[in-house]
C-alpha cells in the first residue's frame, strides 16, 4: 500500500518521474552495504544479459528487469535483437516481466509490444516499497521469492534482496552513465567482490 503521507513524484517534462538523483534509500542502502554482505548476495551473476540461461530461472513467475546499463547504455532509446529476443524467450517461457527503471519510462515500445509492462509512480530504486508496488500492480504477484530483479547495480537493483526478492547480477554495458552513478556502483561492486559475491558465471 502507498504512504498517502509520502510527497508525490515529480514528473518532470515527458512524464516521467525524476527518480535517478540521490534518494535516503539509496543513501542508506549504500553507507551500509560495507557491513551488510548478506545485503550483497546474488542468485547468481552473468556477463551480459542475453547470458542468463532461462533454464536458471525455473521456479520463478516473475522478472523485474533493469535498463540502464543492464540492456543497453545509459538512457538508450534502441536495443540490440539479442536483448530483444532473449525476453521474448523469458516471455515464451511463462515469465511475467516489467522493466523498472529510475530514469525515462517512454523509450519501452519494443519491450510493451512483446506484453512487457513498464513500472512507473513509484518510489525510486532501491526503495523496498518500489519493488513491492511493481510486484503487485504490474507482475501482478504476491510472493517476492517468486520474482528476481536483473540488473548492474547492488545499490539501486540490489535493493531487491531487501524486499525478500532474488537478485541477478550482470556487468554493466557502459556509456552515458553519469559520474555520481558509475562511482557508487563501482564501489558497491568492489564491496562485493570483497565478499567474495561477484564472479560471473
Amino acid at each position: 500500500m502507498i504512504d498517502s503521507n509520502k510527497k508525490p513524484l515529480q514528473v518532470a517534462s515527458g512524464g516521467s518521474p525524476q527518480r535517478e538523483g540521490l534518494t535516503w534509500a539509496k543513501a542508506s542502502r549504500f553507507l551500509a552495504l560495507p557491513f551488510s554482505p548478506s545485503r550483497l548476495n546474488t542468485f547468481m551473476q552473468a556477463r551480459k544479459f542475453e547470458d542468463i540461461p532461462i533454464e536458471r530461472l525455473q521456479g520463478f513467475q516473475g522478472i523485474l528487469l533493469d535498463a540502464d546499463g543492464t540492456l543497453a547504455p545509459h538512457h538508450a532509446r534502441e536495443f540490440s535483437l539479442p536483448v530483444l529476443d532473449h525476453v521474448r524467450s523469458m516471455l515464451n517461457n511463462g515469465l511475467k516481466i516489467a522493466i523498472y527503471t529510475n530514469a525515462w519510462e517512454d523509450r519501452f515500445e519494443a519491450f510493451e509490444e512483446m506484453g512487457v509492462k513498464v513500472v512507473i509512480n513509484v518510489p525510486a530504486k532501491p526503495d523496498p516499497q518500489g519493488f513491492h508496488i511493481a510486484m503487485t500492480n504490474f507482475l501482478h504477484l504476491k510472493d517476492p521469492a517468486k520474482v528476481c530483479m536483473i540488473g548492474d547495480n547492488y545499490v539501486t537493483d540490489g535493493g531487491a534482496i531487501d524486499a525478500g526478492m532474488q537478485f541477478i547480477h550482470v556487468r554493466p554495458v557502459k556509456g552515458n552513465e553519469p559520474l555520481l552513478h558509475s562511482a557508487t556502483r563501482l564501489l558497491a561492486y568492489l564491496c562485493a567482490k570483497m565478499y567474495g559475491r561477484q564472479t560471473a558465471k
